[in-house]
C-alpha cells in the first residue's frame, strides 16, 4: 500500500480551508522528544512536529484533525559483508545508518476528564483512524559494492498503512494562548505491505509542550 505524502498534505489543506470558509477554527503547535517501541534491539528517536486543527470556535469541540511529522535522529549499526575473491579479507564490518521519517494524517476527537479552578484541563485525544507513511533511508559507509556482498541487507523503503493513536494531555489555561503537556503514542502501521526487511515499523511514543491558539473565543 502505497501512499503518497504530498497528496495526502494538500488533501488535507483544501478540506481545512474549505471548512474555514464557514467557522472560525483554532489550532495548536507542539514539538518534543519521540522514541520507538516497537523495535526493541535498535529503537529509534525523533523531534516530532504536530499541528492539530478544530473547525469548530469553540474551545471545548471534541472534533479535530491532526498532522505528525518526525523528523529522525540517525540511528547507527553495523553490518557484514563478504566476498569470493581471495585477494581480498573474507569479511568485513560495514558502518550502518537508518533515518526512518514519518509522517501521519489522523481524524480524532476530544474527551475532557477534569477541569481545575484556574480553568487548567486534563482530556484525552482519541485518533482512531489514520493514515501513516515511514520512509526509511540506509547507507553503508565505504561500502564496496563490486567485491563484497551484504547477506540480508537493509534497504530504503517507503510503505504505509493505517494507524490509530492516543493522547493523554493537560493544558494550562492562559489569557492569550493555552498551553499544552501531551503524551502521545500511535501504533505502527496496521495494515500495509509488511514490516520493514530487518526492522520492524515505528511505533512512536511522543512527549511533547506546545501551545494552543483560539480564534474568536467564546466567553
Amino acid at each position: 500500500m502505497k501512499i503518497k505524502t504530498p497528496f495526502l498534505f494538500i488533501s488535507i489543506i483544501f478540506i481545512s480551508f474549505s471548512f474555514a470558509t464557514h467557522a472560525q477554527s483554532s489550532f495548536s503547535l507542539s514539538t518534543g522528544i519521540s522514541s520507538d517501541l516497537n523495535n526493541v534491539h535498535h529503537s529509534f528517536y525523533h523531534i516530532p512536529f504536530s499541528l492539530q486543527w478544530k473547525p469548530s470556535p469553540r474551545k471545548r469541540a471534541p472534533f479535530f484533525v491532526e498532522l505528525d511529522y518526525d523528523f529522525p535522529f540517525t540511528t547507527k549499526s553495523t553490518g557484514q559483508a563478504y566476498t569470493l575473491n581471495p585477494s581480498l579479507p573474507k569479511e568485513v564490518t560495514l558502518q550502518e545508518t537508518i533515518r526512518p521519517y514519518i509522517f501521519s494524517v489522523s481524524i480524532g476527537f476530544r474527551i475532557h476528564l477534569y477541569t481545575n479552578k484556574k480553568n487548567n484541563s486534563f482530556y484525552l485525544d482519541l485518533l482512531p483512524f489514520g493514515i501513516s507513511t515511514q520512509n526509511f533511508k540506509v547507507n553503508y559507509k565505504n561500502f564496496d559494492k563490486e567485491n563484497y556482498e551484504i547477506l540480508n541487507p537493509d534497504i530504503n523503503m517507503n510503505r504505509g498503512g493505517i494507524v490509530t493513536s492516543i493522547a493523554a494531555v493537560y493544558n494550562f489555561h492562559k489569557t492569550k494562548q493555552d498551553m499544552k503537556l501531551m503524551l502521545h503514542i500511535q501504533s505502527p502501521p496496521l495494515r500495509g505491505t509488511g514490516d520493514y526487511q530487518l526492522h520492524r515499523f515505528v511505533a512512536p511514543l511522543q512527549l511533547t509542550f506546545g501551545y494552543n491558539f483560539y480564534y474568536n473565543k467564546r466567553k
